[in-house]
Order: structure tokens, then sequence, then C-alpha cells
């Protein structure tokens, strides 16, 4: 038969390793809490696009439309007034413009 040593270390033994599952258990109940609110709020987002998208009007999607047709078209003036600046410029080889070298 074990003697009472033994059967105390035996039960310290056991409760040490109860404690650790516990906290084990603890930290994943907090990660299933925390996984369970990201999921209601991503099904809460995702229902108010879903209602945003059924309720869109003709005037909205012309107005949408409008609005992505003079941002392209503000898009491209920039980037043609972007290479006209670059063409007066005229970069030489080392990176200096060749109006501040020839002031100099």
């Amino acid at each position: 038969m074990s003697t009472l040593k033994e059967v105390e270390a035996l039960l310290r033994k056991s409760k040490k390793e109860n404690r650790e599952l516990r906290k084990d258990n603890e930290e994943k109940d907090l990660h299933i809490k925390f996984l369970n609110e990201r999921l209601d709020n991503w099904a809460d987002k995702n229902a108010k696009l879903r209602e945003e998208i059924l309720n869109v009007t003709v005037d909205d999607v012309i107005a949408k439309q409008k609005a992505k047709a003079d941002y392209a078209s503000s898009q491209n003036k920039s980037l043609t007034e972007q290479l006209e600046i670059q063409e007066k410029k005229k970069l030489d080889s080392q990176g200096i413009s060749n109006e501040q070298r020839s002031s100099t």
C-alpha cells in the first residue's frame, strides 16, 4: 500500500495539474468570447451593408457613377499636369536640373 507521504504527493500533483487546466480553460473561454464578439460585429456590419445595397435608388447609382467619372478625369488631369512639369524641368544625369546649373 501507498504511504501517507506518497498519497499527499500525488494529491499535490493532481491539484497543481487541476489549477493549470482551469487556467487554460479560462484563457480559452476568454478567447471564445472575443471571437464571438468579432463574429457578432461582422454580422451586424454585413447586415447593414446588405440593407444599404437593397435600398439603393436609381438616383444614388447615377450620382455614384458621375462621382466616379469625375474622380477619374481629375486623376487624369493631375497626371497630365505632373508630366508637363517634369518635361519642363529636364533633369541631367546627376538629378540636378539644368536651370540650376546654368545659373550658378
